[in-house]
């Protein structure tokens, strides 16, 4: 009897830290499974913003704080420039097409069902347009089918693993750790991508590890900062621009060979139609 009440003990005790996530990441997974929402995280030298809204999924890609502080101090001039065009969106998707905008008033565009097509210019870019839309892996482990985020065939959701007390950059984190496991063509386990979710004193996530385990050695992928997971789209977040002139996406035809893309319309009558 007391044998199986211990074991029943040790049965419970790994339940209830299985289920210990920290109290605001089932509020963020809402968040980023929802159809409205805005991230902004540093992810090495750029800052990028994340929002959806009203079916439109949109980013936008800048220095981050800590680079654009330098770049102000070493070209002061370029700030008299900046203006409103650090609001443009970079990238969108709106029913069924991807905008490319090169500068605010002009963008690329392409439909879905383009984007398998062989001949597309691929100094366009459009192979990673999805990379471009999507969550990072990262912030990807509370919404992993999300929109357009992609992984590799073998790679599974993260599973919730434990939590852990970790020291980064000289500040104590409270981690949630989640493992993912790397399956090869045969189903055979070989390696596991660990993502440490990392929440600061007032319980707000602020940072996010990526590491891979293999070999019985564990190598470091990458580290974001994260700055913002907001419900609501802080006003002017990003600005989208009616009157921008959309052009055709380069399929391989005599307009991309002379470099002149065919002009489609303005954003106001292109993305409805």
């Amino acid at each position: 009897m007391k044998k199986f009440l211990v074991i029943a003990l040790g049965i419970f005790l790994s339940m209830s830290n299985v289920s210990a996530e920290q109290p605001k990441a089932q509020e963020y997974r809402e968040i980023l499974s929802s159809e409205k929402f805005y991230v902004e995280y540093d992810d090495a030298y750029v800052k990028k913003i994340i929002v959806e809204e009203d079916g439109r999924r949109m980013s936008r890609i800048a220095l981050n704080s800590k680079n654009q502080n330098l770049v102000d101090v070493l070209n002061p001039i370029a700030k008299l420039f900046e203006g409103g065009f650090s609001k443009y969106p970079d990238f969108m998707y709106y029913k069924g097409k991807y905008y490319k905008f090169s500068e605010k008033e002009s963008a690329l565009m392409i439909r879905t069902d383009q984007l398998e097509n062989i001949n597309l210019n691929p100094n366009e870019g459009w192979s990673v347009i999805d990379k471009e839309l999507s969550l990072p892996d990262e912030l990807a482990v509370f919404n992993w089918n999300g929109k357009f985020h992609k992984v590799a065939p073998g790679v599974a959701a993260p599973v919730f693993a434990n939590t852990l007390k970790k020291i980064i950059d000289n500040k104590e984190y409270t981690c949630d750790r989640y493992e993912s496991e790397v399956k090869n063509s045969k189903g055979e386990k070989e390696a596991t991508i660990i993502f440490d979710m990392c929440y600061d004193s007032k319980g707000e996530l602020a940072l996010v590890q990526s590491a891979i385990f293999a070999n019985g050695k564990e190598y470091g992928i990458n580290k974001l900062t994260v700055k913002k997971i907001l419900r609501e789209i802080p006003k002017d977040a990003i600005i989208l621009d009616k009157n921008a002139k959309i052009y055709a996406a380069g399929i391989g035809d005599m307009n991309d060979l002379l470099e002149n893309p065919v002009l489609l319309g303005k954003l106001s009558e292109i993305q409805d139609s």
